[in-house]
């Protein structure tokens, strides 16, 4: 057993946290500031904040600014967001709520270990207890940070375990990027319509509502807007966690929130799958006719759509904005028949393969999730581990 503090003394690692900056060194460019925001569930790192430290103040920012590889953490407000920093060939700086940790001996510590210790019961355990000694926001010090003790394997094992974790961690991310990719050309095919219609005219919008207590005892797929914000994937859940009341989806359908049209929500649900389906009242169901779901969604997701959308709350103000559905099926939107029907099957091949991608990277994420802590405390060979990864990639 060692900790943080030991491990930095021995010159294993340096860590640290972020630069206070004054608001007279703020600048137009220079050192972009990564903030706490920036850093999203499962290690994504956005690189795109406003803000910048000018680089006259180079010295004093020294350490704290960001190289390739570091291992960040969230220790403030969000406790325990976890990235790799990327390289980019911009200087960035961390800001004050970030922690960096720097291996400068990696025949001791395999830094992408320490990457996945980060998100380990191990840490959590400790982390839980250090975070809620103030009546403030959560957070950890570096005082804290430094107390952390570690159980650490031989580097051999170190090494072994990332390489399984670092190797679901790529198949996911290249599910997200599939995905991504595919539905960028359905949107570009799609913008290629020549006529108008409205969305009234390709779908009715369905309000079939049930209560809580008529799917209390089955498994349910929830769409609801965290759901779609964390991969567009219906959470799986005991129909007596649900509290409210909530739409039914039976048939294939469109679903677009209506609530903060500014960040636009819309969802292809393009089969019933083996569960009951249910989504957020938050939403409108769009049920098509005579247009499959991929073509709908890929014409009431064009941009200009979004914007018409938009402006339908304009004058209002706060964070729950809505628009209301009479006025959100009254928007125009390209008519698909118009495509041609080599187009409109492209279309529905990208979105089903986008659809599919998602759901792999789904199972993925679930497996990720499961083999970590149990790699991590010994539970699990990595062997093991191994054959579970391989019986994955064999079936998706």
């Amino acid at each position: 057993m060692t900790t943080i503090g030991e491990l930095a003394d021995a010159g294993v690692l340096a860590f640290g946290d972020g630069y206070r900056t004054k608001r007279s060194e703020h600048g137009a460019h220079g050192f972009r500031i990564l903030r706490v925001g920036d850093i999203a569930d499962g290690g994504a790192v956005s690189l795109t904040g406003p803000d910048f430290v000018s680089d006259r103040y180079a010295n004093q920012i020294g350490p704290k600014a960001a190289e390739s590889g570091d291992v960040i953490l969230t220790t403030k407000g969000t406790v325990g967001r976890v990235a790799v920093m990327p390289e980019t060939p911009e200087p960035i700086v961390y800001s004050p709520q970030i922690c960096y940790f720097r291996v400068t001996d990696s025949d001791v510590l395999d830094p992408r270990f320490l990457r996945y210790w980060f998100e380990s019961e191990a840490f959590w355990r400790q982390a839980s207890h250090r975070m809620n000694n103030t009546d403030m926001a959560a957070y950890i010090n570096l005082a804290d940070v430094r107390s952390l003790d570690l159980d650490l394997p031989g580097r051999s094992r170190q090494r072994a375990i990332a390489d399984v974790l670092s190797a679901l961690d790529d198949k996911i991310a290249a599910n997200g990027r599939v995905a991504r990719h595919a539905e960028s050309l359905a949107l570009a095919l799609a913008s290629m319509v020549r006529t108008r219609t409205t969305v009234a005219a390709l779908a009715t919008p369905v309000r079939d509502t049930v209560s809580p207590e008529t799917f209390a005892d089955a498994l349910v797929d929830h769409y609801s807007l965290p759901a779609f914000d964390s991969g567009r994937v219906p959470e799986v859940v005991e129909g007596r966690s649900i509290q409210s009341a909530k739409f039914a989806v039976t048939r294939p359908a469109v679903l677009i929130s209506k609530l903060n049209p500014r960040i636009p929500r819309i969802w292809d649900v393009p089969a019933a799958g083996p569960r009951r389906a249910l989504c957020s009242t938050e939403f409108v169901v769009l049920q098509p006719h005579d247009v499959s779901t991929a073509l709908l969604w890929s014409v009431v997701s064009q941009p200009s759509v979004s914007s018409s959308i938009q402006g339908m709350v304009a004058g209002t103000s706060g964070s729950h904005q809505r628009v209301r559905p009479a006025d959100l099926i009254a928007v125009e939107i390209g008519d698909p028949a118009t495509l041609g029907s080599g187009v409109a099957a492209k279309i529905e091949s990208l979105v089903a393969r986008a659809h599919g991608a998602r759901l792999e990277r789904a199972d993925l994420t679930e497996l990720r999730d499961a083999l970590l802590p149990a790699l991590m405390s010994g539970r699990l060979r990595v062997r093991e581990a191994q054959e579970a990864v391989d019986a994955a990639s064999g079936s998706s």
